[in-house]
């Protein structure tokens, strides 16, 4: 609870929570689907989500539609929070002997266990962030801490060695997802010092608001968002590179695909930096403007997922 509870504040206070959130529920999404047995990692979520192939990833092969929950389900982690928690849950949940002496993340995991023993698909695991906001453990839901034990469905009788792994699980999750909620702050700060110090920063602000919202980038994305030629858009991530704002790594000469310093580092396909860090940069007012539109336009977009998933569930 101690490490929830740093990553529920921090989160509560940032200002890069949007992009947070936002990659944070692929995370989740590619939790959930490994616990269903799928061989489907975080990057080949991101990959599907941003629309950005990725050279040398196989393309991702599986029966059915992993990915056609995605949209609901995050919908519904920025829906509204005034039912009690029961509510929320598809079946009538039987309170077990012991419930009002345990920790409140015990009677959580305990509402995970039953539910995955109902439901056999991922359902329960992408519910579980939820949950614990609607049972007053977090402010905020935090969709990293998706987590779950397909052996929860098999077992019978005492579950204390599940139980232990799962609350090592959540404190990994949760202190993983502070440490990318960190570098996600510092990237902002640098590119926010970076476009300050240009004289003539051109189209390097907007660049940063697509960072966040798509880490992977390359050169053909940037022609229709930002109406230049394919080749200025080759030249403006090359700029950012240079700079440190972008990492190249597919290591082609043309084709080039970059990806933002912090997300690199979390996937393992970046080398974090060694040493001393660096001072933290002085705030940038002009990206703090970008940044504050980002912010709009995210809120748009969740306001457009909740009124199709509203719209979906009426149908």
């Amino acid at each position: 609870m101690a490490s929830i509870a740093r990553l529920d504040a921090r989160i509560s206070a940032s200002s890069v929570a949007p992009a947070w959130m936002l990659r944070a529920s692929w995370t989740g999404y590619a939790t959930a689907l490994r616990l269903q047995q799928h061989e489907i990692e975080e990057i080949d979520v991101i990959s599907h989500f941003t629309g950005v192939l990725i050279p040398g990833r196989p393309p991702v092969a599986t029966a059915g539609d992993p990915f056609g929950g995605y949209a609901d389900w995050a919908a519904d982690l920025v829906a509204g929070h005034d039912r009690h928690w029961r509510e929320d849950i598809p079946f009538t949940f039987d309170i077990p002997d012991g419930w009002r002496d345990a920790p409140p993340l015990a009677r959580a995991l305990a509402v995970l266990d039953s539910w995955s023993r109902q439901d056999n698909t991922h359902a329960p695991w992408l519910a579980f962030p939820k949950l614990l906001r609607l049972m007053k453990l977090t402010r905020n839901t935090l969709p990293c801490l998706v987590t779950g034990d397909p052996g929860l469905r098999f077992l019978h009788g005492t579950r204390e060695a599940q139980l232990k792994r799962l609350l090592k699980s959540l404190r990994k999750l949760s202190d993983d997802g502070l440490r990318r909620l960190g570098r996600l702050e510092n990237y902002r700060m640098r590119y926010g010092a970076a476009v300050g110090a240009e004289h003539r920063p051109g189209h390097l602000p907007r660049l940063g608001t697509l960072a966040l919202e798509t880490p992977f980038l390359v050169a053909r994305t940037l022609v229709d968002r930002f109406d230049i030629t394919l080749s200025g858009a080759g030249k403006l991530l090359s700029r950012a590179a240079e700079k440190g704002l972008l990492v190249e790594t597919s290591g082609r000469t043309s084709w080039r695909l970059y990806v933002t310093p912090d997300l690199g580092i979390a996937l393992g396909i970046v080398a974090p930096p060694r040493g001393r860090p660096p001072s933290p940069s002085r705030s940038s007012p002009a990206l703090d403007t970008v940044l504050a539109k980002f912010d709009i336009e995210m809120a748009e977009i969740d306001r457009m997922l909740s009124d199709h998933s509203r719209k979906h569930t009426e149908a």
